[in-house]
């Protein structure tokens, strides 16, 4: 009878052990998927990362830098690069930035001047500037070369180069080169047809170059969205800071945000290069408690004081 219980104890013993494992296995399983997604990022940071408020972006017209000198194509291709961000709903293209200046302006023979390019930047209150070059163009026709009703295709091709860079941090984050390709059929009845006019010509060079801004959206999207975000104080009265960001940037009632000093740009002594900005001294947080006008927002002093205007403020 002893042998028996202690039989009937020991099987038992062995099936709630093997249930407990069970249980535990599938909740430190549970617990791992939940807590982990592989990248090393803690919950937090993941959330965060989800509900990035939007940069502030601005493309400037491409450069044409070839001998085909149709006027426009240079603002073309930045406006399809516009449309593309657009799209997105991931930046912001402010429609009150007004500048003259084109890619062109900031560029000297091979070199871009980055001093001059941050700056317009700070001017124009954007996070991020984008700047083009349309370094090449070609266009060629095949076909029937006999007979009075021939058939041709015409093709077109560009090659782009696009910069991309952080205002904030007075630096280089992206350079890539894009290429696109359009083509045409059609009936050709005499020589000299519409189809050789210039016209044609750069109705299909604006259609390569709208393949080619195509292709560079999204590289310019994830090198926007590798950088932190960041805003400025708009105004400060009181116990109330204004900043230039708000619901339409992303920002949430409830958040913090950090405020600093913006920090000094560094100069090379001897070639007056520009190197870069320094990280700006922390002067305390603000809590984003309303909205103001398309993209503001009231915050309420958190910690710290002494706020001024063109502070930098960053999701704590």
């Amino acid at each position: 009878m002893k042998l028996l219980l202690a039989v009937v104890l020991s099987l038992t013993a062995c099936q709630r052990s093997a249930e407990f494992k069970h249980d535990q296995d599938y909740y430190k399983g549970d617990a791992q998927s939940y807590y982990s997604d592989g990248t090393g990022k803690t919950a937090t940071q993941r959330v965060q990362d989800m509900g990035q408020p939007k940069k502030r972006v601005v493309v400037f017209d491409f450069w044409n830098d070839t001998p085909v000198k149709q006027t426009d194509l240079g603002a073309f291709a930045a406006d399809e690069l516009r449309r593309g961000l657009y799209l997105t709903q991931r930046v912001i293209l402010p429609p009150d930035v007004k500048t003259e200046m084109t890619t062109e302006d900031f560029v000297q023979g091979d070199k871009v001047r980055v001093a001059q390019l941050i700056r317009e930047g700070r001017k124009l209150g954007v996070s991020v500037i984008v700047i083009g070059r349309v370094t090449r163009i070609v266009f060629r026709q095949r076909g029937d070369d006999v007979g009075l009703f021939r058939q041709k295709q015409s093709l077109a091709a560009v090659s782009v180069e696009l910069k991309t860079f952080d205002v904030a941090g007075g630096r280089e984050i992206m350079a890539s080169s894009k290429s696109g390709e359009s083509s045409s059929n059609g009936m050709v009845a005499f020589e000299g047809s519409n189809m050789e006019s210039p016209a044609y010509r750069a109705e299909l060079t604006k259609l390569a170059l709208r393949s080619a801004m195509g292709g560079a959206v999204p590289e310019v999207i994830r090198a926007i969205e590798k950088l932190a975000w960041q805003g400025r104080v708009a105004k400060v009265a009181g116990a109330k800071v204004y900043v230039n960001a708000g619901k339409a940037s992303g920002l949430v009632v409830g958040d913090i945000l950090r405020v600093t000093t913006p920090g000094d740009d560094i100069y090379d002594p001897t070639t007056g290069a520009f190197l870069g900005r320094t990280q700006g001294q922390l002067k305390g947080t603000v809590e984003v408690v309303d909205f103001l006008g398309t993209d503001g927002a009231v915050t309420e002093v958190h910690t710290g004081g002494n706020f001024q205007e063109a502070d930098l403020v960053q999701l704590y």
